[in-house]
């Protein structure tokens, strides 16, 4: 039998109505409508773009409530009394308090005459991004591991719509939870959809844009009130003021990571559509302003995947020489029945523990533990000139010269190349092309971010999958580390950044990395240099469990 916990004699209703804005480019699932993208973006019934509200719900549920490693476990109470539950195998359960509708994706904050998104985003002003697996063996690209996703860019409008309902009884804790929620949005602490650890789905509430109405259905003047739209009702961020005591921390516990950093050669992200003048072009996507009307700009953009890719491809390197272990070899039989090339894959992924809880791998099976979302989370990277969009487009076409020329204004040069015959020693047929190369820019911090819970979660189910005879309990301690001695080789040049990075680009000097633990932490609270960090009193502890888990059991 369903229990309601009250929720059925619900007198009192908190309706949420505003606006949240993408940070960053947003993805969201859907069953494959567009035949340009692997993965497509998900629509409503009328075409919509739109972020499902059971999407959204999750997300929002787990910002303030962390689930148990793997998933599995009990629930946190608090978030069962108002999000519901289910008893898994039974008939347990209550329904939730929290309603949350489809989010519709617009290209600005107006409402038309019956409250809906007066300019919904049209599919046409999609972006595009490609990801390829590399095989650690060879370097070259993983079989089957390409892909393209559908995105919305940054700087679009999601349509909020959230109630929570309560009573007299429940109704002083619901709005302080209300507020300390909407807090964490106006922080920016939450991230939806897909590929969240590597740049996308960031978000921020427009708390001056967003309202907060009480209703009271339990007399008829309430009643009436609601039906006349004249409900009591405030601002978001002057219900955060009036509820919140301070800003609220989210569940997870995070280390905040900011790299200050500028290119010494061509840094670059090839974008998947080529141009006609020019071969390759620099991957973009919206300017802050987002995709409006009027004034819209782009800006060159390294994406959360390709950063992330470096650094777990340099952390791989880093833990295989320490162990003396190369990467596996394709199972050929294995091969031969998986077309996907998948399995040979993820089983290089899944060698290393300590880089499996930094960065994730893809569960094999249904219920594998240990496996899944990495702890470490990587933003995209945006340069900070503005392109116009109309001159960008320009670029594309097959008579660019002009837009060319005026590119340059913005540190975009045309650079050609050839390939060289081997055995004449001129230029090989058919094998000259062009690529518009950036040339001193400048770029935004690249900003890493660790869920240390998240990162003793992995230790756990790591512990329960191999058995306390061989876990290895300080497996957080000694991904911390491993991350560590990743910056140490980013800060000191050993790492290049983006595309073609073994023909001349991708160099870059760091100038500062700034690391902020949590304000419980010790040494939590104020941010530290690298340097000074690896000269502290951590890095002894860090150190002894970077040699113990190398020490352990074997992978």
């Amino acid at each position: 039998m369903i229990q309601h916990n009250g929720a059925a004699g619900s007198v009192v209703r908190l309706r949420v109505a505003g606006w949240l804005r993408t940070q960053s480019a947003l993805h969201i699932g859907d069953s494959g409508r567009d035949p340009n993208a692997t993965l497509a973006t998900a629509v409503d019934g009328r075409g919509r773009l739109c972020v499902p509200g059971s999407s959204l719900a999750g997300a929002l549920r787990s910002l303030l409530h962390a689930d148990p490693a793997g998933g599995d476990g009990p629930r946190d109470e608090a978030a069962n009394h108002r999000w519901g539950w289910a008893e898994q195998g039974g008939q347990d359960g209550a329904v939730s308090r929290i309603v949350v509708g489809d989010a519709l994706v617009a290209a600005g904050p107006e409402l038309d005459g019956e409250g809906l998104p007066a300019r919904p985003l049209s599919p046409a002003r999609l972006e595009s991004r490609t990801s390829v697996g590399i095989d650690r063996r060879h370097g070259a690209a993983a079989q089957g591991i390409l892909f393209t996703r559908s995105v919305i860019p940054r700087g679009v409008w999601l349509r909020l719509e959230l109630d929570l309902r309560s009573d007299a009884r429940n109704a002083g804790d619901d709005s302080a939870y209300l507020a300390r929620l909407l807090a964490l949005l106006a922080a920016g602490q939450l991230r939806l959809g897909a590929a969240v650890t590597r740049g996308l789905g960031r978000t921020r509430l427009a708390a001056d844009r967003t309202t907060v109405h009480t209703e009271q259905l339990d007399s008829p003047r309430g009643l009436f009130a609601v039906l006349r739209g004249d409900s009591e009702h405030h601002t978001a961020d002057r219900w955060i003021r009036d509820h919140g005591t301070e800003t609220p921390q989210a569940a997870a516990r995070h280390l905040e990571i900011r790299v200050s950093w500028r290119p010494l050669a061509p840094v670059m992200v090839r974008s998947g559509v080529d141009g006609l003048t020019v071969d390759t072009l620099p991957l973009t996507t919206a300017g802050p302003g987002g995709p409006g009307d009027d004034g819209e700009t782009v800006t060159l953009v390294l994406p959360g995947t390709s950063l992330k890719g470096a650094l777990r491809s340099r952390a791989e390197h880093i833990e295989r020489t320490a162990r003396g272990t190369d990467a596996p070899a394709a199972d050929t039989e294995a091969t031969r029945h998986d077309t996907s090339g998948s399995a040979a894959f993820r089983e290089q992924l899944d060698q290393l523990p300590a880089v499996r809880a930094l960065f994730g791998s893809a569960p094999r099976h249904k219920g594998d533990r240990g496996r899944g979302r990495g702890a470490l989370l990587v933003d995209d990277c945006h340069a900070e000139s503005e392109i116009p969009a109309e001159l960008w487009d320009l670029a594309h076409q097959p008579d660019a010269a002009a837009a060319l020329v005026r590119l340059r204004e913005y540190g975009l040069e045309r650079a050609d190349h050839v390939a060289i015959d081997r055995w004449t020693g001129g230029a090989a047929d058919g094998l000259l092309y062009s690529v518009l190369e950036p040339h001193g820019l400048t770029w935004s911090p690249i900003t890493l971010t660790v869920d240390l819970r998240r990162l003793a979660g992995h230790a756990a189910a790591h512990a329960t999958t191999t058995g306390p005879e061989t876990g290895q309990p300080e497996v957080p301690d000694a991904a911390l580390a491993l991350l560590l001695l990743v910056l140490r080789d980013l800060k000191a040049g050993r790492l290049p950044l983006g595309g073609s990075t073994h023909r001349g680009m991708g160099d870059v000097a760091v100038d500062e990395i700034l690391l902020t633990f949590p304000d419980d932490d010790p040494s939590g609270g104020t941010p530290v240099e690298l340097d000074a960090f690896l000269l502290g009193e951590e890095t002894g502890r860090l150190t002894d469990a970077w040699s113990t888990y190398l020490d352990g059991a074997a992978v």
